[in-house]
């Protein structure tokens, strides 16, 4: 199968799914993932009313159903239709109400009568519908109305998360976070979790520097539950996965330190994508749970890449932001960016040269053109096709050019062990591909170290 089709499959399977901050929706979610990705890893759990931090646990929460029957005994609202249609977290109700009682439960956009926005009340207990405003205009409004919400709360329940964890010949993690509690919203946030699943699928298959730890959690209460149980010390850096498959433009919302690898890494994997082309958005500490990584006692920087951020696109939290809003494509597009991101990440290192003093003789290890005086010489690239002169391959069958002599020089003059190679390829204007091959064949030389 195609990666077009299992995307639009995984989608089309885990679109219909009732996700909120608990219950049975989060724990089919994370069934299918381990069964489809065959992911390695671990349903975690905290019980209800655990105290973390400055938060309590919420009561479980599930949902069988719920409805408004109009004065004609007509269904005019169905959450087996769109579970958007019961706010998150309502308690039950059954019971006649008039219209007055029933607009004090009931939330629209006038803005855009046709859709159905979504609403939560996760720490206050309260009921409510949410429908198309098109619908109270309309001759179906017509009381009395019996509202029924089948829904329960269990005080002996649980929070869960998903954690997948893939070693690597490091100890030092790297953080990948994404969000499980939206129900059917599309881009926010079902993008995140099937970019998360595919992404951690092809972590699991190469070897890595860094080991890789995966949390699918809901949002705030997950990331704060997971943090008070989690041994942070070796997380050196992460990323938040959320809303990248939608139709704009690539972004990122960078990190609280612009200039933590994480931070450039990313801003790199961009620009080796698209060049220029996408936005950028300075940190705030707002939007999704870089909110909680970012917090003083934590500190971990968590970039992330978007395709039509959160708040950005107006079909956000609304029933617009369904399948089609999305593509595999635009999922395919960030899934092969944060895949260069990753490989960004594993390729930082801060080269140390082995002697320190003095250039090395580069032409003795077949790092330099055997016949001089062609460098930098514009009557010999003018008899050239191109202006970057083949030199030789060396072990993994990089042609190296005249750019790479330029790394070379560069690393020779900066390489003394806190330098990184992000720094050098900034410092030197020299793309990053470049100082990463050209630190690649010297350290296969045995003329660099990388700490």
């Amino acid at each position: 199968m195609s990666i077009n089709k299992r995307i639009e499959r995984v989608f089309s399977d885990l679109f219909p799914i009732n996700r909120s901050l608990t219950g049975k929706g989060v724990v089919e979610t994370f069934d299918y993932l381990l069964n489809n990705f065959h992911l390695d890893g671990e349903i975690k759990a905290v019980p209800s009313g655990t105290k973390v931090f400055d938060w309590n646990v919420p009561d479980e929460w599930n949902i069988d159903d719920g409805y408004i029957l109009n004065g004609a005994g007509e269904k005019i609202v169905d959450f087996k239709e769109s579970n958007l249609h019961v706010m998150s977290y309502s308690a039950p109700v059954d019971k006649i109400v008039d219209a007055e009682e029933l607009r004090k439960h009931i939330h629209t956009l006038p803005r855009y009568p046709e859709r159905i926005p979504y609403r939560t009340s996760y720490y206050n207990k309260n009921w409510g519908f949410c429908c198309a405003e098109r619908l109270l205009r309309s001759e179906q409004f017509v009381p009395p109305f019996k509202v029924f919400i089948d829904s329960s709360f269990n005080s002996n329940g649980k929070l869960r998360w998903l954690e997948c964890v893939k070693k690597g010949r490091s100890e030092d993690e790297i953080l990948i976070s994404t969000y499980c509690c939206h129900p059917s919203l599309a881009n926010d946030n079902l993008s995140g979790i099937v970019l998360a699943a595919f992404l951690f699928e092809y972590l699991s298959k190469v070897d890595t520097k860094f080991t890789y730890r995966l949390v699918v959690l809901p949002e705030t209460i997950g990331a704060i539950s997971f943090l008070s149980q989690a041994n942070t010390k070796n997380i050196v850096g992460g990323m938040v996965l959320s809303c990248v498959a939608g139709p704009d433009k690539l972004s990122i919302k960078e990190g609280f330190d612009p200039n933590h690898f994480m931070t450039v890494s990313a801003h790199l994997a961009l620009k080796s994508r698209v060049g220029e082309e996408y936005l950028t958005y300075e940190f705030v500490p707002d939007g999704s749970d870089e909110r909680q990584y970012s917090s003083p006692g934590v500190r971990i920087v968590t970039p992330s890449i978007h395709k039509s951020k959160y708040y950005e696109f107006n079909e956000y939290h609304t029933s617009a932001d369904d399948l089609s809003f999305i593509k595999p494509e635009s999922l395919i597009e960030s899934y092969e960016v944060h895949k260069n991101w990753i490989s960004l990440i594993e390729s930082y290192c801060h080269p140390k040269r082995i002697n320190e003093c003095c250039e090395f003789q580069l032409g003795k290890r077949d790092l330099y053109p055997r016949v001089g005086g062609t460098l930098n010489q514009q009557a010999h690239y003018e008899n050239e096709v191109g202006k970057e002169h083949r030199l030789f391959n060396f072990e993994n069958e990089v042609v190296l050019t005249g750019a790479h002599l330029g790394a070379f020089q560069w690393l020779m003059h900066l390489a003394d062990g806190s330098v990184s190679n992000f720094e050098i390829a900034k410092r030197s204007k020299l793309d990053i591909a470049i100082v990463n091959e050209a630190i690649a064949a010297m350290y296969q030389k045995e003329l660099l170290e990388l700490k």
